[in-house]
């Protein structure tokens, strides 16, 4: 790692001892392997970086598993879906999430067409952050190798599960406040609809309260009746009602629960 001038086998001879579970060169190399990519996937400032490129440029694409198409129809919007991770409305993300959990969809994140053969952007960065680059050297095949593995087996599964979960944080808030927003408009509309209403608040020592509103609630008017004991005035509560009905053409009564 530190002199890529070295030959890689040749060094990793010197490592060979059984007693130690080192059988040969293969396994000192796989050895050295590991604990680079342990030391490379616990890089902060790497991890900050690469999680910052994925977050703007990785794509989140959505595709239907093989012989699923006609059990989950009603997935068919993303069956074939790619869309920026940044800017996945929370409704696009949340069905996708929805359609993987119920064995529909597979979904990754890419960034650009990840060719086979070809360098993943990611791993450039990886290279980028350890000074490993191609020259031909005896070393640099080797490391190169060593950086493709730190991406995709320790790196590329952890930011995606990381991102992943942030979108489905943010989605599953997003569509929380707007139920709440729409279940705010719902419980403050009037029930029965835009209409004149009178409504009644019993009471008996000191009467029902009475109120009218028109059909976009503003207050129209107000009076309190005795119907009941000790005052007992039925009659004049029965005549009172009914002006206040006719005069604001009352069609509908709510009575509240004492």
């Amino acid at each position: 790692f530190n002199d890529p001038s070295l030959t890689p086998e040749t060094e990793a001879a010197r490592f060979i001892d059984a007693e130690k579970g080192v059988a040969d060169v293969k396994a000192a190399l796989e050895g050295a392997k590991y604990i680079l990519m342990e030391r490379f996937a616990e890089n902060a400032s790497l991890l900050e970086k690469l999680r910052t490129y994925l977050k703007q440029e990785a794509i989140l694409s959505a595709r239907v598993i093989a012989g699923k198409e006609e059990e989950g129809a009603k997935f068919r919007d993303y069956f074939e879906h790619d869309e920026p991770l940044k800017s996945m409305p929370s409704h696009r993300a949340l069905a996708i999430f929805r359609g993987r959990n119920e064995g529909i969809l597979s979904s990754a994140l890419k960034v650009g067409d990840e060719l086979p053969g070809t360098m993943h952007p990611c791993e450039g960065m990886i290279g980028q952050q350890f000074g490993i680059q191609n020259q031909n050297r005896p070393a640099d095949k080797w490391l190169g190798e060593v950086v493709r593995w730190t991406w995709k087996v320790k790196l590329y599964t952890h930011l995606e599960t990381d991102l992943l979960g942030e979108l489905r944080d943010g989605a599953e808030t997003e569509a929380i406040n707007v139920f709440a927003h729409n279940l705010h408009d719902l419980l403050l509309a009037a029930p029965a609809g835009p209409r004149a209403t009178l409504g009644l608040d019993p009471g008996l020592r000191t009467g029902c309260k009475v109120a009218v509103v028109d059909a976009t609630g503003k207050l129209l008017d107000h009076a309190t009746v005795y119907p009941h004991v000790p005052h007992n005035k039925w009659d004049q509560t029965l005549a009172i009602l009914a002006a206040l009905c006719a005069k604001h053409a009352v069609e509908l009564i709510a009575i509240g629960n004492g």
